[in-house]
């Protein structure tokens, strides 16, 4: 009790005041009748979503989520409600802050019905059923009662939520919230690490046949809110698609139609801007803008606060948040910083992708972007006509070209106050350039194919963000593949895929020049020679059977998460790097020793798949085009958690598409199913599985069929 006692005591320091409870009632305009819905599983588990309208699909999709993974779904269904204190604490509550501090809620409740179209509200509304249904029929998984029914409005703030996230509004709270922004520095700091995604498109000006070839890869974590979840949407209103989504979204975010396919990967582009603000120097909140003050607007945000070991005991606390012409603001002792970003503006990413998954021509699918919801993330793109096209795609400001938008900004000016954005148009892209075909590795934007295609930085204001001198690893192997390649088939392109040569000069980790590492010499480092000796032998592949990778890429682990010297430092000095390194190869030594017994070990045999108490090898690494990100275990093992997610590869032919896709684990992110690690060893022997988007076909190799809510085995 006193803990909880203490725990009140604190937070009655920090925040003042009561606000009002602000909800979404729900009235559906429909009333969807699971009957008329098909699940259909396959023998991998994966769903297969049958209905007669959108709206149908829609509802089984939300209840086929649920039964995979309703705990992550509830994550996402939390956080846009602003429940996460009620499930977590006072770390959720400060979660639930920040996101009523953007003023997602407020900008959906004024923006909601003139906002969003009305076929696709009728879209959300029926997702919404299908997840309330599956919380009714199941309370016991039900973490917060009160946090249902879920809302159409609700699941339009998790879009917004997600798009901002992606965007680094984390970032830019932390950096007002801990003074980073008080201090003369750029409003991002550079932070390279190669993680990101691959997408590769060919057409028949290198291809077999007439064949359209398109890789879909994108790297996200491969459990919890941003894992992918593989689905096949089919309706008889033109709906039928299948690829990855997020769990909670609506419809599929990136895959491949009857006519079409496209990938995303993360663009650089900048979409955040932060403000000094110019208080009165007597009235407190009132801020200088064009010559005259104006009033902060003062705002209250209401935290539902669960505290003690059970979180048992529950409080409502307000807690106050300003606004100001620029949008959020926050009063610091640092100062007063607002913000602004297009994603907290922009509410209508989900149409977007719905929009994109029935266009049925390049014609049709060029004019989604005009959406602009999709705020910053690359798209590249397939089709049956043998179009292939590559776009920086965003929602990026029209900002003024006097000032410097990589730094802090003068809040005081309408001239910082921007209000319009970029049409689709003015932003870097390629249309079917002779060499056959287009790319991103989350390399340069402007390197999005052959060098003889690649577009002009000139044509592009300085303020969009995009960086003319950005490398990764993946961009530099895939450039080495692709520059001069007069062919390629289907094998060829599954070969690049899951390639595992890392590229002569390594350009990784934060940006540290780590190429010194190749060139250090045993004999003036007797202590970490026979590490110098792996690094000096290696040859530069991911193999799981190589002897010197597992010492390299254990090494690389240690030093990202060495944060005992500054990055400039390492970047910037070299005896500094020098002793960066040598404390990093006694720690690689040390824990491999201590785990292994030796530093002949094979990178399988350290760096694994894992799940559910299964450890499978698996080659590639940070960076490699088979891309691996490892987080270490205590065992000394290294277990992936970020890189190839959903894989997806598309021929397009003459008679339609064809499909394959794998999936690090399984279709089931539930430990009980038998689906939780049903395509591991595939994944890691670098196989697909096949996938069909006719209905005839899913029905007569379906392992399971039924309606949502009917009982089924798991």
């Amino acid at each position: 009790m006193q803990t909880i006692v203490i725990a009140c005591l604190l937070l009655a320091l920090s925040f003042q005041g009561r606000a009002q409870v602000r909800t979404f009632e729900f009235n559906p305009k429909q009333i969807i009748n699971p009957e008329n819905i098909d699940i259909v599983r396959d023998e991998f588990g994966v769903p297969h979503i049958f209905g007669r309208t959108d709206a149908e699909v829609a509802y089984g999709l939300e209840w086929a989520a649920c039964e995979d993974d309703f705990e992550t779904l509830q994550f996402l269904l939390m956080a846009a409600k602003c429940y996460l204190g009620i499930h977590l604490g006072v770390e959720g509550a400060r979660i639930d802050y920040a996101v009523q501090a953007m003023g997602l809620h407020e900008f959906v409740e004024q923006h909601y019905e003139e906002g969003v179209a009305d076929d696709f509200k009728l879209i959300l509304e029926a997702a919404c059923q299908g997840v309330n249904a599956y919380a009714a029929a199941h309370p016991e998984e039900v973490w917060v009662k009160k946090a249902f029914p879920v809302t159409p409005q609700e699941v339009v703030i998790g879009f917004m939520l997600g798009q901002s996230l992606m965007a680094g509004v984390d970032g830019v709270i932390s950096g007002i919230l801990d003074g980073r922004f008080a201090k003369e520095l750029p409003k991002k700091e550079i932070n390279d690490d190669g993680i990101g995604s691959n997408a590769y498109a060919f057409n028949s000006a290198l291809t077999d046949h007439g064949n359209t070839y398109h890789v879909i890869n994108s790297h996200q974590p491969i459990e919890g809110i941003l894992s992918w979840y593989e689905a096949h949407l089919h309706s008889e209103e033109g709906w039928n698609i299948t690829g990855g989504l997020f769990h909670g979204s609506v419809s599929v975010l990136h895959g491949t139609n009857e006519h079409l396919s496209w990938a995303h990967t993360t663009g650089d582009l900048d979409l955040q801007d932060v403000y000094v603000m110019n208080m009165h120097p007597k009235k407190k909140k009132w801020y200088k803008f064009d010559g005259e003050y104006h009033k902060l607007e003062t705002k209250r945000a209401k935290l539902r606060v669960a505290l003690g070991k059970k979180k048992g005991f529950k409080i409502s606390i307000g807690k106050k948040y300003w606004w100001s012409k620029y949008g959020p603001t926050f009063i610091t002792e640092h100062g007063t910083f607002a913000f602004r970003m297009p994603t907290i503006f922009e509410m209508n990413a989900g149409e977007q992708w719905y929009r994109m998954n029935k266009a049925k021509n390049f014609t049709e699918f060029y004019r989604t972007l005009s959406i602009q919801g999709i705020c910053l993330q690359n798209i590249t793109y397939a089709d049956k006509n043998d179009t292939i096209f590559f776009i920086a795609n965003g929602k990026v400001p029209v900002r003024n070209p006097n000032y410097d938008w990589t730094k802090v900004l003068p809040g005081d000016t309408s001239a910082t106050l921007w209000t319009e954005y970029l049409k689709p148009e003015d932003l870097a892209q390629n249309l079917n350039p002779a060499c056959g075909y287009v790319f991103n590795t989350n390399n340069c934007i402007y390197n999005n194919t052959c060098q003889d295609y690649a577009n002009d930085p000139d044509l592009f204001p300085v303020s969009i963000g995009y960086d003319a001198q950005k490398q990764t690893n993946r961009g530099n192997r895939s450039q080495e593949i692709l520059e001069g390649l007069s062919h390629i088939d289907y094998e060829g392109v599954k070969k690049l895929k899951f390639d595992i040569q890392f590229p002569d000069s390594m350009v990784f980790l934060k940006n540290y020049p780590i190429m010194g590492l190749f060139s250090m010499k045993p004999e003036n480092h007797p202590e970490v020679a026979d590490v110098i000796t792996k690094f000096n032998n290696w040859n530069f592949r991911g193999d799981s059977t190589n002897m010197e990778a597992a010492t390299i890429l254990t090494m690389m682990y240690e030093m990202y998460n060495d944060n005992s010297f500054s990055v400039e430092d390492v970047r910037d000095n070299d005896s500094i790097r020098t002793e960066f390194f040598l404390k990093n190869m006694r720690s690689t030594k040390e824990r491999l020793l201590k785990h292994f017994g030796t530093l002949d070990v094979p990178l399988g045999q350290v760096q694994v798949l894992s799940r559910g108490g299964i450890d499978l090898a698996i080659n590639g690494g940070p960076d490699a085009i088979r891309a691996v990100y490892c987080q270490e275990r205590e065992d000394g093992k290294l277990a992936m958690y970020i890189g190839d997610g959903l894989v997806q590869l598309v021929k397009f032919t003459k008679d339609g598409p064809e499909i394959e896709s794998i999936s690090p684990y399984g279709a089931s992110n539930k430990p009980g199913s038998k689906h939780y690690t049903t395509q591991m060893k595939k994944f890691v022997a670098n196989e697909f599985k096949k996938m069909s988007l006719d209905k005839a076909e899913v029905y007569k190799n379906a392992a399971e069929v039924y309606h949502p809510g009917a009982a089924r085995e798991q």
